[in-house]
Parts: C-alpha cells; structure tokens; sequence
C-alpha cells in the first residue's frame, strides 16, 4: 500500500505514482466509495503480483481512478484482459495499461487574441499618431467619425394585481397578442423515494429475504430480458418475470450488469441457485442469489422515475 497523505493533491499523487517501480496499471470508472482495501480485493486473483496500489484523491474525496504496479508485464497484461469492463460495486471498471510521464498530451496554451482596434498598447503610438493624424472626438484610428453609442430604452413594469393578475400599461389598453394574463405557477418537484446507504465494496445488503425474487449478476452487457428469461428456461424454470436494471440515463440506456427474476416461490428460489450459480454465459460466471425486498422495491423505483412509468411496468413478463 501507499503511504502517500490523504490530502496530496491529485497531480502530485500522479506523479507518485509514475515513480513507483513495477509495470503499472490505470483503473479508472471507480465507484467514489471503493478503498485501496476493497480494491485490492476486487483483483483478489492477480493479488499476490501487485507491489503496490493507489487511489487518486482530490482534496480528501476519491477522484475516481487509480494506479496499480505488478512485479512482472505477464501480471499487468493478465489483470488488464480479466478486469477490464468488470463490475464493482455497480460500476464497469476501466482496466488498461498506463501510459509512461512521456506519452501524455501536453497542454497547449492559446495565444492571446491582437488588437484589433486601432489603439496602440500603452506607452506606445500608432502609425496614425506618428504621422501626425489624430482619432477625433476619442475615435479610433482609421474612422471618419466616432459612432455615438446608443442609448438602451427602460423597459417599464408590467403591473400586477394582488391575485397575480397582469393589468394593461395604461387606462383603456388591452394586452397585446400572447402577453400573459395570470402569473405563471411555479414548478413542484415530486419527492424522490430515499435511497438506502452505499455499502461498503464486497458488503451484501442487509433486509428482509424475497420469497419469490432472485438477483442474478455478472451478466453481458448484451444480455437483455429474454436472453435473462431464456438462462432459466434451459435448464427448466419456469419464470413470472424477469428485468435487466439499466442505467438512468442514455439513448439506449445501458445495462447494469444485472437483474431480478421472479419464480414465484421459495422452492424455486433455491432450485435456481443450485442449478444456475456460478454457471458461465458467454465467458462470465453468473452469480444468483435470494433478493433482498428493499433492494428490489428501492430499483423499481428507480426504474419508473427513470421510465416515467409504475414500478411493476418495469418488469417484463416472461
């Protein structure tokens, strides 16, 4: 681990990190609650090859990447094609080797825009000036005459009543085409659901069991309700409903990496981990759990604020 101080601003503690011996790793799309404790957990398999580990902050708070350093380029290539766009704590983490202090772009500055006004900067004259030509009444060099600046009109107050009302300007006037009538209302936000506390990386969630609802993760990016359907149907589970949590925003929304099925009950639940946990669907071993309520009813919820919908229009019947 590093010893470098929480407080060391994220250039320099990039900089610590560029000096660090070992062939280094760049780890990026970091949840903001992960620690260098449950980071090195995530790459529990590649571990015993990490020298050292990092993670970038901004003031006290985690800039959302990190820098890993392997004893060998066989362990830094190997963490890259196992970890890279895998999953930690609901997040696709970026996993690629680090470029060298050299290869980073280097900042171009802007060159500052001319004088285009004819005036000289101070202390100097224009060619104008030397030639014994001077700008009339303070205009510039070049013109004929100064053009006046021109005066902007006061827009007066629309008067309102004490209901809110908009009155015509003056006495017999009507309001023009379009001109409002009423103050408009102001818009009222609709209260959002409390989210539950972040947990900790690695931590399960706590609450009361489903009875009927099951948590399915690891799954392809590309794996949609029928395809999460069909990996219960082949190996003979009947489903209610199944539903891929995709993220709130995006035109397509992109998945989570996993989702929620319902078999109907208990029996079932447990049928479904014995046949299905740890199974491998296109090069992933899935995970398959008894879902816990609150999470499930806490992602409906979400799903329809992010839909516009009711939360059980979110899951699609199988």
């Amino acid at each position: 681990m590093s010893d470098a101080p929480a407080v060391t601003p994220a250039v320099a503690q990039e900089k610590i990190a560029d000096e660090v011996p070992g062939f280094k790793v760049f780890v990026g799309n970091l949840p903001y609650g992960t620690t260098e404790e449950g980071l090195k957990t995530f790459f529990a398999s590649v571990a015993s090859d990490i020298t050292s580990s990092q993670i970038i902050l901004r003031g006290t708070r985690s800039a959302g990447y990190a820098f890993l350093a392997f004893e060998t380029e066989a362990a830094a290539n190997k963490a890259v094609q196992e970890f890279n766009q895998k999953e930690l704590d609901g997040r696709a983490v970026q996993v690629e080797l680090a470029k060298p202090p050299g290869d980073k772009p280097k900042r171009v500055k802007k060159p500052k825009s001319r004088r285009g006004d004819g005036k000289a900067p101070p202390g100097e004259v224009t060619e104008a000036e030397a030639n014994g030509e001077t700008p009339a009444d303070g205009g510039a060099a070049g013109d004929e005459t100064a053009k006046p600046k021109k005066k902007k009109k006061a827009r007066k107050p629309k008067k309102k009543t004490a209901d809110g009302e908009v009155v015509p300007k003056s006495e017999g006037e009507t309001p023009a085409d379009g001109e409002a009538t009423e103050a408009k209302k102001p818009r009222v936000k609709k209260p959002r659901a409390p989210r539950p506390p972040r947990r900790a990386p690695g931590e399960d969630p706590s609450g009361d069991p489903s009875k009927n609802m099951l948590f399915v993760a690891n799954l392809g990016f590309s794996t949609d309700d029928a395809g999460l359907t069909a990996l219960f149907k082949d190996v003979g589970i009947e489903v209610k409903s199944a539903h891929v949590v995709r993220r709130r925003w995006g035109n397509p929304r992109r998945s989570k990496g996993y989702g929620f099925v319902d078999v109907g009950d208990e029996a079932t639940q447990k049928k479904s981990v014995e046949l299905l946990n740890g199974k491998e669907v296109n090069g992933r071993p899935i995970a398959v759990k008894i879902a816990i309520d609150a999470v499930v009813k806490q992602e409906q919820a979400d799903e329809a604020d992010a839909a516009g919908s009711a939360p059980e229009a979110t899951v699609v019947a199988a």
